[in-house]
């Protein structure tokens, strides 16, 4: 690949072999080098003039910001006829393929102006790029925002696409070219998505220019003082806490890391921009405190209702043998029926003490598989009742298919679930831990 030749300055999807293949900026006829299908690309070389033009900052207009706040909270939903085709929100493990081929349906569609199609085509390309598998494949998720950038047809529908490509560059230390791609987008744009894809993919090259000020200036100084869309929202808590942590108050930046709907979004975003460094510090102690929540909320989950269980018969054991303490002298009587309360009693309170004792350590392993144990993704493939009941709530057993550092295996756990939501969790990817001595030991990480 020689995407930073001089003659090599875009990817795009070959529409023959869905490769992704080199270009010129200048677009202009272009063979595959794979396959040498023939394509003709849009011209670029525009935002190679306007690369050193200043940009121009965003509009935090009280009137502009409520009108982008009344856009907020509203979450992106994946279209009827994707789901019909995906199988669901996302694309489905083993339908990879089928979804590039409508991926390039969509895209031929939205060249020729298809407006649908467009936005089916960005909602998609989304879904794709954020495949765990694609983190393998950097020049084919590259060229699916390239190529949707090109086919877009409605100027939001560009603006992600440049978000996307303005991040990616940033992430690649790649400087110049994150500067032509950002003086594409338009700074005041009136829908919220556009608008918080050049707030963040400006607050990243700021980042870069070590510049807090500017960063929150576009982000804002507290979560909401600016609207940021939902899907750009961790990303945006994440610089805005780097931004206070650059300006030297580290206890204010850990605070806003606490925005975070998942603290696995820190490290993610980290991963992303491993040449800025963000949140060194307040990251840490971010971390460090998550960890021993996670841990403690393991514990409670694995024992707490054993614990709870256990305390009630060793409550009723002591009733019972207070019970019969209580009439054998009122009645000084110790070997009628009192003395069998009181055996049944004791046997009540040794069997509740054993059982708190055990949903104790359980718990107590919980927590350290939480902090050592292995994170692994898997997928929930089968759910059968265990026969158990609390407060009315079935427990049930469910069959995971995760996937090992060796390759998928089986593993399972249990959990009180309601029946009517059983259905919704098949099929569906969960994040667990296993223990690293025995890997089909695991629990699920919330």
């Amino acid at each position: 690949m020689m995407y930073r030749d001089s003659s090599a300055d875009r990817l795009y999807v070959c529409p023959g072999c869905s490769s992704p293949s080199p270009a010129p900026i200048q677009g202009g006829n272009v063979s595959c080098q794979r396959c040498r299908t023939p394509y003709t690309l849009p011209d670029r070389s525009g935002m190679l003039a306007s690369a050193g033009a200043p940009l121009q900052p965003p509009n935090n207009d009280m009137g502009r910001l409520a009108q982008l706040r009344v856009q907020d909270g509203r979450p992106r939903l994946v279209p009827p006829t994707l789901q019909a085709v995906l199988g669901g929100d996302n694309v489905q493990a083993g339908r990879e393929q089928e979804a590039l081929a409508i991926w390039q349906s969509l895209r031929a569609r939205a060249t020729a102006g298809d407006v649908a199609a467009s936005e089916d085509l960005t909602i998609l390309t989304l879904l794709m790029v954020q495949q765990p598998a694609m983190q393998s494949q950097p020049e084919l998720s590259q060229a699916l925002s390239e190529s949707a950038l090109d086919a877009a047809v409605l100027p939001r529908h560009k603006q992600e696409q440049l978000g996307r490509l303005v991040r990616l560059a940033a992430g690649q230390g790649n400087r110049p070219r994150a500067m032509a791609l950002l003086s594409w987008m338009i700074p005041m744009a009136p829908e919220l998505e556009a608008d918080s894809e050049y707030r963040v993919a400006a607050a990243i090259l700021a980042t870069l220019d070590r510049d807090p000020n500017r960063v929150l200036v576009l982000l804002g100084q507290q979560k909401d003082a600016v609207p940021i869309a939902d899907s750009l929202d961790p990303m945006a808590s994440v610089f805005r806490a780097n931004a206070f942590e650059l300006l030297g108050n580290v206890g204010a930046a850990a605070q806003i890391l606490r925005e975070l709907p998942d603290p696995r979004m820190l490290e993610l975003v980290k991963a992303r921009f491993p040449a800025l460094n963000v949140c060194a510090q307040s990251g840490s102690a971010y971390s460090a405190v998550t960890t021993q929540e996670a841990s403690q909320r393991a514990a409670a989950s694995a024992g707490g209702i054993g614990c709870l269980i256990g305390a009630i018969l060793a409550v009723v054991g002591l009733v019972e043998i207070g019970v019969g303490v209580a009439v054998s002298l009122a009645t000084d009587d110790w070997l009628s029926g009192n003395l069998v309360n009181g055996v049944i009693g004791v046997l009540l309170l040794v069997i509740g003490v054993v059982v708190v004792l055990r949903s104790r350590a359980k718990g107590k392993h919980a927590a350290w598989m939480r902090v050592n144990g292995i994170p692994l993704q898997a997928r929930v493939v089968d759910a059968q009742r265990t026969g158990t009941m609390i407060n009315d709530v079935p427990v049930y057993q469910f069959v995971l298919q995760v996937m090992g550092p060796h390759g998928p295996y089986a593993s399972s756990f249990r959990k009180l679930v309601p029946e009517h939501q059983v259905a919704m969790l098949m099929g569906r990817e969960v994040r667990v831990r296993a223990n690293p001595g025995k890997l089909d030991e695991v629990i699920l990480e919330e």
